[in-house]
This record gives structure tokens, sequence and C-alpha cells, in this order.
């Protein structure tokens, strides 16, 4: 009698799942979701019941894979098993092959766009819905706990009901996607700033953007540059105006930040790119064929918006340079007999500079970039400064430098550097270590000296280490492996970025003391760009995965809990990098400065992720995670007066850290709390005054030396400013080390006259 209630009971549920079923096609993706949600409990239950009934003898035992059928774990699905059978969404990327917003519905989420699980954005997202949807939180109501998703494109945001506790990817970006760009449409197309701006502008690009970034040959443009400048009669194209106008651009955009003391006016930077726009990013630029001057200015580009936090912009720009570089074939090993050797290395190098900005957005945005590595054969840079491998008549100056470009060509067929002789090599002192042999080849008897080509060898290599972890662990395939095997790969991808990190120079070494000063910037980058990706590899373990599996063994289990340690000691150490009491000035001129917003909201996100947990990887370090997570949101704070994704970023966070102070019983300084609501619009306007607006000029015909801004007529040199040091490893400088650069010394003043596809170099 039992047994047939048992089945009539049982029928009854499927019957009803059929018709929630049926009617969740007709709803929105919101309610969609929550009837999935209770139709996955139900079922389950279900199945347990009906296993009862049909056979009580066997008492819930296993099936056939090993499950107990009436255990759910803690997301309200059914017990996965041992990590050998549980997939691999069972750890934070649970979600990777789906989106739960409509990103076409609001001009906000278009302009925010998808965010994936390796962005930091999505991080914080996860933080909000937790603050909010917690027990402790007082505004709670039980059944709305859910990921908020819209499907009836059409209707206003306002007309839709959302439900508690749900959110939007908008609501969490600190991006400023959605702010227009200030391109100036009166802008004199052909202007010039004086020779003495100039060349601090240019002086200070090669200073602190090429060596990262070395999308020019750089003494080939220099030349040009000199050239130009010096004669007034000289003509050239739009297209190489628009390179020069986007360095300008990146160069105002850098010294504004770190209060350079050329810096003649604050809306410099948008002057300089709305000239580039008009010369070199018009509508006509989305219909002619791909050339290498047109590759540099969408790269260049993409880098600006970049470091303007248009990350929306800045991906699409990245797109067209890299569909521009496959269709000259950049990508690929060059063996035309008649292209110079110089000009190969210059336009490799020219592909790593735009690669490592493709892949720098697809770990800011979790979006896929536009090329695969399998398709990639251009050989890794020569670990050589332009200067020691370019000779007068276009080759290579000597033969050790032919045996670098064989050994960086073998090297780049290979997935990862080769595994050093002696890990303990690395912590040579400086002095021990002014030569170094050649990268990755103990048959090459050639020594190479530390350089800015050798720091963008390692920089190169660092990327594609990124690229295999965002492949392997953040791609929809990889929730069709068991979560052991994600386990390991996550300990691949850590052996490669080990291996990486013995084989650096002593000179690059950011975890040792240094007096060395030429390099300290080069170390900064590397280090920050080295915990960023440790950060992203053990990001899947950074959950309560006790509830996601609780049948895990326990050396898997203590392998995820040692992974999520890692994780947050990570962005510690990223932290460490910095002094505690902020100087944005100082660190701007010492750091990767058009990407430190986002490793300070790469470190807000793990940090408040492990607060909202409980800390239940670091149980005995909540103070010491407050106090970290206060450091940043002190840095976000002091960077925000005069940049507003740094505004954006200090009002997020600290709204965050309110939450989370409350959740574990944290005090917090009051001074870091947002001043304004938390519903105010952070523009410039908010943060500074406006810029003062530029005078309209009358200029005709091409661009010449010799058309000079008016603005700068009675420029005049303001009060030195002298930033205050700071380090957390380089104890040895001193203020007067930060004097601006001198201008680029330029030799050539041939006066010549070259077309649009001489700045490679040839």
């Amino acid at each position: 009698m039992r047994c047939r209630e048992y089945n009539t009971m049982a029928s009854r549920v499927s019957e009803y799942e059929e018709l929630l079923q049926d009617l969740g096609d007709r709803m929105c993706v919101a309610d969609q979701a929550r009837i999935q949600r209770v139709l996955n409990k139900g079922f389950y239950s279900s199945r347990a019941d009906s296993s009862t009934a049909a056979s009580s003898q066997q008492d819930n035992m296993v099936d056939g894979v090993g499950k107990q059928e009436n255990m759910v774990d803690g997301d309200g699905e059914q017990d996965p098993g041992t990590e050998r059978q549980a997939p691999g969404r069972k750890g934070s990327t649970e979600s990777l092959d789906c989106v739960d917003e409509d990103l076409n519905r609001t001009a906000a989420s278009r302009a925010t766009g998808y965010m994936g699980k390796i962005s930091e954005v999505n991080w914080l997202g996860q933080v909000r819905k937790r603050t909010d949807t917690s027990d402790d939180n007082q505004d709670e109501s039980g059944d709305s706990k859910m990921d908020f998703s819209s499907g009836l494109s059409g209707l206003p945001p306002s007309a839709i009901k959302r439900p508690e506790g749900s959110h939007l990817v908008s609501e969490s970006t600190y991006h400023c996607d959605d702010i227009a760009l200030d391109v100036q449409d009166d802008v004199v197309t052909y202007q010039l700033p004086p020779k003495e701006v100039a060349d601090l502008l240019l002086s200070c690009y090669l200073e602190c953007v090429h060596p990262a970034f070395p999308i020019l040959g750089k003494i080939t443009f220099v030349k040009q540059y000199q050239a130009f400048y010096n004669n007034p009669m000289l003509q050239t194209g739009p297209l190489w105006l628009a390179i020069l106008n986007l360095l300008f651009a990146i160069a105002a955009r850098y010294g504004r930040l770190a209060q350079a003391t050329w810096v003649v006016r604050a809306d410099d930077e948008n002057t300089y790119f709305s000239r580039a726009r008009l010369l070199g990013l018009g509508i006509d630029a989305l219909w002619v064929h791909g050339e290498l001057q047109r590759i540099q200015v969408a790269g260049l580009a993409s880098f600006y918006l970049m470091a303007t936090n248009q990350i929306n912009r800045a991906f699409a720009m990245s797109g067209i340079a890299i569909r521009q570089a496959l269709t000259l074939g950049l990508n690929l090993r060059n063996q035309d007999r008649n292209l110079a050797d110089s000009s190969k290395e210059i336009r490799y190098r020219v592909w790593w500079a735009i690669a490592l900005t493709e892949r720098t957005l697809s770990v800011m945005t979790g979006r896929p970039a536009s090329f695969a590595a399998s398709d990639c054969s251009a050989p890794l840079p020569v670990p050589l400064d332009e200067a020691s491998f370019m000779s007068s008549n276009g080759g290579y100056k000597t033969p050790a430098v032919n045996r670098l470009r064989r050994v960086s060509t073998s090297e780049s067929r290979s997935t990862e550097p080769s595994t050093p002789s002696s890990i303990s090599s690395r912590h040579k002192s400086p002095s021990d270590s002014s030569t170094l042999r050649s990268p990755d080849s103990a048959t090459e008897a050639a020594d190479v000296t530390p350089n800015i080509g050798l720091f963008f060898l390692y920089v190169a290599k660092l990327s594609n280490i990124n690229d295999y972890v965002m492949t392997h662990l953040y791609r929809p395939p990889v929730l069709n492996q068991s979560w052991a095997s994600v386990q390991s790969i996550m300990s691949q991808c850590q052996g490669r970025l080990e291996r990486w990190r013995a084989t650096l120079p002593a000179v690059f070494d950011f975890t040792v003391r240094q007096q060395d000063r030429e390099y300290y910037r080069g170390r900064m980058c590397l280090g920050f760009s080295y915990y960023s990706t440790l950060t992203i590899i053990f990001r899947p373990c950074l959950c309560k995965m006790e509830r996601k599996m609780p049948h895990e063994t326990g050396r898997a289990r203590d392998i995820d809990h040692a992974n999520a340690v890692t994780c947050v000691l990570a962005v510690r150490s990223m932290l460490d990098l910095l002094p505690e009491q902020p100087d944005p000035a100082g660190m701007y001129q010492e750091t990767p400065w058009w990407n430190m917003v986002h490793h300070l909201m790469q470190a807000v996100g793990i940090l408040m992720l492990e607060l909202s947990l409980g800390s239940p990887h670091c149980p005995n370090s909540t103070g010491e995670l407050m106090h970290a997570a206060q450091k940043s949101v002190r840095w976000l704070q002091s960077m925000s007066s005069e940049d507003v994704a740094a505004g954006r970023a200090w009002r997020l966070s600290s709204e965050l850290l309110q939450k989370v102070a409350s959740k574990v019983g944290a005090r917090i300084d009051d001074q870091l709390l947002w001043p304004g609501s938390l519903n105010q619009a952070v523009t410039m306007d908010v943060l500074m005054s406006p810029p003062t607006a530029q005078a309209p000029y009358a200029s005709d015909g091409y661009y010449s030396a010799s058309t000079v801004s008016q603005d700068y007529a009675a420029y005049q040199p303001v009060a030195t400013w002298e930033p205050l040091m700071f380090t957390s490893y380089d104890n040895y400088l001193f203020a007067d080390d930060h004097a601006a650069p001198p201008p680029p010394h330029g030799k050539s003043q041939d006066h010549h006259r070259w077309s649009d596809d001489m700045v490679d170099g040839h």
C-alpha cells in the first residue's frame, strides 16, 4: 500500500515538473532560473523517493557510478561524489558557458558588456551578491535570492521588477565605457605643440611606456621625429601623424596622473587623441586594407583607451589591430629574404605588443582573445634593445645576435620556459649577475647584459603563461572535465609560472631587496603581472568546496584549501609592492600605471570574497585581511583625484568594505568611506573641477613643423614637484632620482621625406 502511494506521488510530481517546465518557457529568464532551481531540488528528491519505494532493501545506497541519490550539496544539486566524478563547474567558475543577464537591454549594460569569471568585475559582483543575500543582512527576504536576468527585450528597465538581492554586471564595474569619449570635433587636425613640449612628451612615452609596449621602431621613429621638427617644410602622411598624436596622448595621460611639471592643460590628452582620431581612426579606417602603420595606430589607440579605462572600446580597437595584423601575417615567422632582419625584428615586436594588449584586455573582461596561441609562429623578441641588434645595412650587428634569434625562434615553438639548472640561482645579487647566459639555452655561448629587450622577452613569456591559464581554466570546455583534472591543470599552470620566475635575471627579481635603480620599473611591472597571474590560477578554489563536494577526498580538499590560501596570499604580496601610505604620483612613475586600478581591484575582489565567505581559508588572519583590504581602498581613494575609474573603484570598494566589515564584525577607518551618495554617478565633474575649454584654431594642409599651437606660446614651467619615494624592496632610492627624463637625443639631422611604411625601421 505504501509503495503504491509513493508511486502515485512520484507520478504527480513528475507531471508538476513538466507543467512548470512548460510554463517556464513562456516566462522571463529570471523566473526561468528560479523555476529551474526548484526543479533541480525536486528532481533529485523525487528520484530518491522513487528509489526508496522501488527497493527498500537498498536503503538509499549508491547508484552505478558511486553517487548517493539522496544527498544534495550546498548548491541544491545532487552530490557529485569525489573530485574524480565531480565536473569542473564545481569550482567558482561554474557558469563559464552561459550569461545570466540581457546585456543588450540598457545603455549601461551595453557599455559594460560581458564580464567573464576571470574578470575582477565578476568577482566584485559575487561579493555584492553574497553580502546582500547573507542571513546576517537585515534587508534579506528569503525567496528572491537569485541572479537577476532579464529576457523581455524592449521593456524599459523601470518597467521590470527586479528581485531583491539581484545585481546587474553594470552595477559592479568601475570602468568608464558609459562615459562618452571626450573627442573635440573642432580641434585643428594639423596642430603641433612647441618642440620643447613635444620633446618631453615623446621622451616620457619612450621612457615610461615603450619598454613594455614596443609597438614602434624606436630608433627610426626618433630620427623621423627629429627631422620632422627640425625642417619646417617637411611634410608627412596622416598615419604617421596619428601615431605621433597617440604617443602624445598617452604621455599626456601619464604626465597628468604623475603630476609632471610639463603638463600645461588637463585636457591635453583629449586634444591629442581627437587629432589622432581625425587623422587615422575615422570611419574610412574600417574599409581600407590593413597596413603596418594602421596596425600601430589601432594598437596605440587600444592602449590609450585601456589606460583611460574605456575597456569595452579598447577591446574593440584591439580586435581591429589583431585582425589587421593577421591579415599581414605578423603572427607568423617571416622568411622573406628581401626584408631586412632588423625590420623583421621590429615587426615581431609589433605583434607581441598588440598581442599583450589583447591578452591583458581578455583578463580584464573575461572574454576570449581574438587569436589562438596555436596560430602563432612569430618568434619571441630577441633579448636585446634596438641599438644592439640594428646595423646600418638593416641586418643584425653580430653573429651573436643571429644566435640569439635562433634561440628565441626555437623557444617560441615551445609552450613554456625550460627548467633552470638551479632554482637558487635567481637569488644571486645583482652585482653577480651583470650579464646573463642566453635565456633557456645552456649551449649558447653568448651572454646577454640586462636591457629593456630582455625585460620585454620575459613580459612576452608571462603573456604566454597567462594565455595558457585563460585557455585551460576559463573556457567552457573545462566544464566537461572532472574537478581532479582542473586541480591538475592549476598545478601545471603554477609550475609554468614558477619556472618563469626561477629563470628571471637577478636584476629583474621583484622578491628581493636591490640597489639597482635602472630596472626598478621593470621589476614592478613583472611583480604585479606575476601576482595577478597567480591569483587567476587559483581563483576557482576560492569558494566553500565542502558544500559543493561534501564527499571530496581529504587529499583533494587539502589541495583546494592550499590553492585558495595561495590565491589570497598572492594579492597580499601584490599589495606589499606598495607602501602603506599612498603616494599616487610616485606610484604612477614606477609601476605599470596603465593597469594599476585593475590590479588594485583584483586585490579588493579576492580579499572581499574571502572575508564575505567568513575567512574559511585564513581563519586566523581576518584582521590582516581587513587591513589589506583597507590599504587597497586607501590607495584607490588617493588616486581618485585624477582618475574617474579610480573614483568609481573607490566608491564600489568602499561600499563593499562596509558590508563585509559589518558581516565579520570589524571596524574600518571612516575616512575611507565614500562621502557622497552611493547612487551618485562618478564623473570627473564630481572628482575635480572641469578642464578649461580649448580655443579653436584654423589651419589647412598637411601637419607641418611650423604649425604651432598659440596656447603654448607663453608656456612657462611650473614649480618642480618632487615625489615621495616609496618601495617595498628598493630602500636606497631618493626623490631627486625622479626628475623628468631628458628629451630624446636623436643624432641624425637628416632632412628627408618618408612614406607611411617606414616606421618599422626600413
